[in-house]
């Protein structure tokens, strides 16, 4: 998880509290080390780092919990193979997503969930874009774990943000 914000905070600590991912799964990056701090006191079993690309290396998913114009900069030192699942929590394009990284045909989804995710009762909209079944699967249940999810067709993802708040 890159960003240990309001929102990526949320999303590692209900990822922790969940069974999919193990605690010891589960890497978080963020510029400041309070955050990361807090987060590790609470679960210690988390790796947490300062260094965005370290967090991404290796990771089979990589969620971007940064503010939308932090994207392009954070994207860029990322560089995400196609064989990663990225996920962004900001609100932003599939399109403008395709710009920063390097394989534009890698499987995306833009996640739209709420912070009661690290209390596991979210309403958490999804929308994927060049993923297969078996990952839409996964991502669905794993985020079902925090709350409830509904699967949407990307191009209603904005419309449906509108209805969830």
């Amino acid at each position: 998880i890159i960003g240990a914000g309001n929102m990526g905070g949320s999303i590692a600590r209900g990822l922790a509290k969940g069974s999919l991912i193990a605690d010891s799964d589960i890497i978080v990056s963020n510029p400041s080390a309070g955050k990361l701090e807090r987060l590790k006191k609470e679960f210690p079993s988390i790796s947490t780092t300062n260094n965005n690309a370290e967090a991404a290396t290796g990771a089979d998913i990589v969620i971007l919990a940064v503010k939308p114009w932090l994207m392009q900069p954070v994207m860029r030192e990322l560089k995400l193979k196609s064989k990663q699942i990225l996920i962004s929590v900001a609100c932003i394009s599939f399109e403008e997503l395709a710009h920063y990284v390097i394989a534009p045909e890698m499987a995306m989804f833009r996640l739209i969930p709420n912070t009661a995710i690290s209390e596991l009762e979210s309403m958490t909209l999804v929308a994927a874009r060049n993923t297969n079944d078996e990952q839409d699967q996964f991502i669905l249940r794993l985020f079902s774990e925090m709350g409830t999810v509904m699967l949407i067709p990307e191009d209603k993802i904005t419309a449906a943000t509108a209805l969830a708040s």
